[in-house]
C-alpha cells in the first residue's frame, strides 16, 4: 500500500505549464487519499452512504441542502 506521509497542498495554478501539471497531480493525490486509494485508510472521507451502511442514520436523518444556506432535515 502506498503511504502518504505528508500533508498534500494544492498549489495555486498559473499558466506555466509545470504549474498546471503540479495542481492537478496534488489534486489527484488529495482526491485518492479522501476516497481512500492511497495512504492510511483511516484518513479517508467517511460519507453518508457510509453510515447508511452501518446503520447509524437513515436516509430521512441526512441533511439537505449541504453547502447552501445551512442543513435542513429531509422531509
Amino acid at each position: 500500500m502506498f503511504k502518504l506521509n505528508r500533508r498534500v497542498s494544492i498549489p495555486e495554478p498559473v499558466q506555466e505549464i509545470g504549474s498546471l501539471r503540479a495542481t492537478a497531480l496534488a489534486t489527484k493525490e488529495l482526491v485518492e487519499g479522501l476516497a481512500g486509494q492511497r495512504g492510511n485508510p483511516r484518513d479517508a472521507a467517511v460519507t453518508w452512504q457510509d453510515l447508511i451502511d452501518l446503520g447509524l442514520v437513515i436516509p430521512s436523518e441526512i441533511p439537505q441542502g449541504i453547502g447552501s444556506s445551512g442543513f435542513q432535515r429531509a422531509r
